[in-house]
């Protein structure tokens, strides 16, 4: 039996004297290539990593028990309303509420929680914990619940119980991420499909810069409203265009000093990650990974031009882990403005090496610490057959 599976049904039989009736698993995930462009109904890289959250269940009368190896606490809850001193717990909560909202047959339970996924590091645990908890709530009470439905769900438990407007990356992939391949998802048309890594040797290694700059949010803000600026000015020189996925870097170039400036930077941004994203699916087909790192540097290098969500932290991880032989490429991940980077390696460097490489100089330049996770493309969600 996997470790976090047998920790979490130890966890539940001690803190509830019973053993659990069902357990799910869902894995962390980060994004790979394709920043921001998700809101612009844009292509996305993402991909499941092989850092698990876990939950097991069982049935109660009529309050919410919840119990959680990072959390000393065991805490009860008899309402389901958003949860001030307990927030951990709103992810389930929220996931609950949404499946009985939606004429699913759940009722109370108690839920224990186990994870390897670090917290705050821009890897989705709130996102395993959703899925995790849908999942195994469908085990429990006998229902089974379309993957793309859960993942809309859980997008809304994180809307009204974790206060947080995501969108669907993270759900779709915790919930369709397969083992050495990354997801491919057009958030236009929601589909998704499997990018084989077969043959490409490499490992993860994603940066916590150990910095969260305060303009974050409400340059996220300002971002999304230049970007949807930029949309109205195409869509009226031609109606076909409803948002920046319909505009090509031809119908860019012709815009030229008709559109604010700051609206067209961040159109830059946008247009040539989507453009990034084809040409990485090319490249991988072709195993081309030099080439796919060169795509994972333009990237970067378009966030802190264009789209201007980057900062020193961040640059200097980059610059610093593209020095490192065995690096193919380098680029800030998820929102920015602070956060993390992913460095995609050649599996067979020597990681203590890279470690000691990128914290010693990150530390020197900038006078912070820094934390490196290692990780590979894993499978998605599952309920665990016991």
């Amino acid at each position: 039996m996997d470790k976090l599976v047998a920790d979490v049904e130890e966890l539940y039989r001690s803190s509830f004297a019973c053993a659990a009736q069902c357990c799910a698993r869902a894995p962390g995930r980060v994004e790979v290539l394709g920043n921001h462009t998700d809101y612009n109904e844009g292509l996305v890289l993402s991909a499941a990593i092989d850092r698990h959250l876990c939950v097991a269940v069982g049935r109660s009368d009529n309050t919410f028990e919840f119990v959680s190896g990072s959390f000393p606490e065991r805490v009860v809850i008899s309402e389901v309303v958003p949860q001030k001193e307990y927030a951990w717990t709103n992810y389930a909560l929220g996931v609950y509420h949404w499946l009985k909202a939606a004429g699913y047959p759940v009722a109370p339970f108690r839920m224990a929680v186990t994870s390897t996924i670090p917290q705050g590091a821009g890897l989705s645990s709130s996102a395993a914990f959703e899925v995790a908890s849908g999942l195994a709530l469908g085990d429990l009470y006998g229902f089974k619940i379309d993957k793309q439905e859960l993942a809309h769900l859980c997008r809304k438990a994180e809307h009204t119980f974790a206060g947080a407007n995501c969108g669907l990356l993270d759900q779709y992939s915790v919930l369709f991420g397969k083992q050495q391949h990354l997801l491919l998802i057009d958030f236009r048309t929601l589909d998704y499909r499997p990018i084989s890594l077969a043959g490409l040797d490499i490992v993860f290694a994603i940066t916590e810069s150990g910095v969260t700059h305060r303009l974050g949010e409400s340059a996220y803000n300002d971002r999304r409203i230049e970007c949807e600026s930029a949309a109205r000015y195409f869509s009226e020189k031609d109606p076909a265009v409803h948002s920046l996925r319909d505009v090509n870097p031809g119908k860019l170039h012709q815009a030229g000093d008709e559109l604010q400036a700051s609206a067209l930077k961040r159109a830059q941004h946008v247009i040539g990650e989507i453009e990034r994203v084809k040409a990485a699916i090319e490249l991988l087909e072709q195993k081309d990974l030099r080439g796919f790192g060169k795509l994972l540097y333009g990237s970067h290098e378009s966030s802190l031009v264009n789209f201007e969500n980057s900062c020193p932290e961040l640059d200097s991880l980059v610059r610093i882990a593209s020095q490192f032989e065995g690096a193919y490429g380098s680029r800030l991940t998820g929102g920015g403005f602070g956060g993390a980077t992913l460095s995609v390696l050649d599996c067979t460097i020597e990681k203590h090496t890279f470690v000691r490489h990128l914290t010693d100089a990150y530390a020197r330049e900038t006078g912070h610490t820094c934390a490196i996770h290692f990780a590979t493309p894993a499978g998605g969600a599952e309920i665990i057959e016991r």
